[in-house]
């Protein structure tokens, strides 16, 4: 259900270009969220144990960033061909959960199910009486103040690094650091590893997720596996054309399929050849690309061009994806609450760096400090959730970990998104420059193109683009506004300690237990 109500959102968000047909699928899309998350959740706090629930929370961590790390790459590249495009990929991309469904198996199956779940109307006041538990209550809004800084990364910082980040110098060392076979060498094996992994691990967990025998696995395994031999074999083919590339895609991917099904091929065999493919194929792209990319970088960067923002904020998703683990190895060995602390500090402290900063790196340097405390702080909500779970209702309090999440984006949106408008948006501020301090009247300010308002003020002002840039930001330092975002932080933190030290003193009364 929850999948089917996702596909028809993103449908609607596809082919709806008014305001409410677009914000209907909005909804649908948020719906069936709502319905995915907490079951998903619930699943992982229902099997999880204490010895290594800290580790199987970084895990889940690092698959949702998966996502979040592929996710702005492939919008970026379909955008330019059509909007359109965007929404019926994820369409598709949500369909594909079908295919793995048949692998799931329900926790609770077996359990007997409490009278006070049998009844929608119970199942609702259980729901409303357990967020209002102290515990779960005061954890939901002191925390909100904290997603309200750390969704601003993804909201505004987009917006601040397109306005005053200057991002050419990254552009300038990527091309330098390509013009040197060895660099693009490493690069190629890398990639060519972790994408020939990423396949293998398709076809892996649809033969053998119970480390069944061959003449045992069920048949939509076999579609799961004509998916990531297709995968493995654009590696190989990427650069033919369309007609010829669909064919051999579509027609290997069958065959394959086909005769791995009616010889019972083993697991291990499948999954050691579709790596193989898929990383000799990518290695070769990626290295020959790297090597053509190397002179375009270098003219890209002397011609003043930026980084685009999307690809600076996936350094956060993509350092999830790559060290997840280790951090949720290293956060198991402390309570879930410090190091909910101790990545609250760690957080906060990134985001007004890389909010702050009008240096591409020391932008990028911000981002990654952020993903630490990312990794130190927002696994262990759930994994500190789940411990204050009910047996039976694991899945009812990983929907109040969204709580905090909601609270801290809509308040966020409001005073960010508004404070923005009027005092960091570049062009906004050089049309107030225009008129306040030139002379300009309002309406002759008002009828420019917002691409005309720079290089007017420029030219005004006799400043190269960027001179103009540095001249707005010292003038109206709109990165005032992130030292607020950071203060707000700063008060969640405290809040937090002050939290932690009264269950602490509760918990430790003899009549705690």
């Amino acid at each position: 259900l929850a999948i089917i109500l996702k596909i028809i959102g993103y449908v609607l968000m596809a082919i709806m270009m008014d305001f409410w047909g677009f914000f209907v699928g909005c909804m649908f899309l948020a719906a069936g969220t709502a319905i995915f998350k907490p079951g998903v959740q619930g699943t992982l706090a229902a099997t999880l144990k204490e010895s290594n629930a800290s580790v199987g929370w970084g895990i889940f961590y690092q698959l949702v960033n998966v996502g979040g790390f592929l996710g702005p790459v492939l919008a970026g590249v379909l955008r330019i061909m059509d909007w359109q495009y965007v929404f019926y990929s994820c369409a598709i991309i949500v369909a594909i959960n079908f295919l793995w469904l048949p692998f799931y198996k329900d926790p609770t199956e077996g359990m007997e199910i409490s009278e006070e779940f049998a009844d929608p109307w119970k199942v609702f006041v259980t729901s409303v009486l357990g967020l209002f538990k102290p515990r779960v209550f005061f954890f939901c809004i002191v925390f909100s103040g904290f997603w309200l800084m750390f969704n601003q990364v993804f909201d505004l910082l987009p917006n601040v690094i397109d306005d005053w980040v200057d991002s050419s110098g990254i552009i300038a060392n990527i091309g330098a650091a390509f013009s040197h076979g060895w660099v693009t060498a490493l690069l190629a094996i890398t990639g060519g590893i972790l994408y020939g992994g990423v396949c293998a691990a398709g076809v892996w967990l649809a033969m053998r997720p119970d480390h069944r025998a061959a003449s045992e696995v069920p048949f939509p395994a076999y579609w799961v596996l004509a998916i990531c031999f297709a995968g493995a074999i654009y590696a190989c083919v990427a650069g033919m054309p369309m007609g010829q590339l669909l064919l051999i895609l579509i027609g290997s991917s069958i065959a394959m399929s086909a005769l791995a099904y009616f010889m019972r091929l083993g697991a291990g065999l499948l999954t050691k050849a579709v790596f193989a493919i898929a990383a000799i194929g990518s290695l070769i792209n990626i290295r020959s690309t790297l090597d053509a990319q190397a002179p375009i970088l270098i003219e890209m960067a002397e011609q003043g061009q930026q980084v685009n923002p999307e690809w600076m904020i996936n350094l956060n998703p993509g350092l999830i994806v790559f060290t997840m683990i280790f951090f949720g190895y290293l956060t198991s060995f402390v309570r879930p609450l410090t190091s909910i602390i101790v990545g609250m500090v760690i957080a906060t402290a990134g985001s007004v760096v890389a909010g702050t900063a009008t240096a591409g790196f020391l932008c990028l340097v911000g981002i990654l400090v952020f993903s630490v405390g990312e990794m130190f702080s927002s696994p262990k909500k759930m994994e500190y959730l789940a411990t204050l779970s009910p047996k039976g209702q694991e899945g009812l309090f990983m929907g109040y970990a969204n709580i905090p999440v909601a609270i801290g984006w809509i308040a966020g949106s409001i005073f960010a998104g508004n404070r923005y408008e009027t005092s960091g948006d570049k062009v906004n501020l050089a049309k107030q420059h225009l008129i306040e301090q030139l002379g300009l009247s309002s309406d002759a300010v008002g009828a420019l193109q917002k691409s005309e308002v720079l290089p007017l003020l420029s030219e005004k002002l006799n400043m190269t683009a960027m001179q103009t840039q540095q001249f707005l930001f010292e003038t109206y330092n709109p990165h005032h506004i992130w030292i607020d975002i950071g203060l707000i932080g700063l008060g969640s933190i405290v809040a937090m300690v002050i939290y932690d030290r009264v269950l602490h003193y509760i918990d430790s009364k003899p009549s705690a237990a």
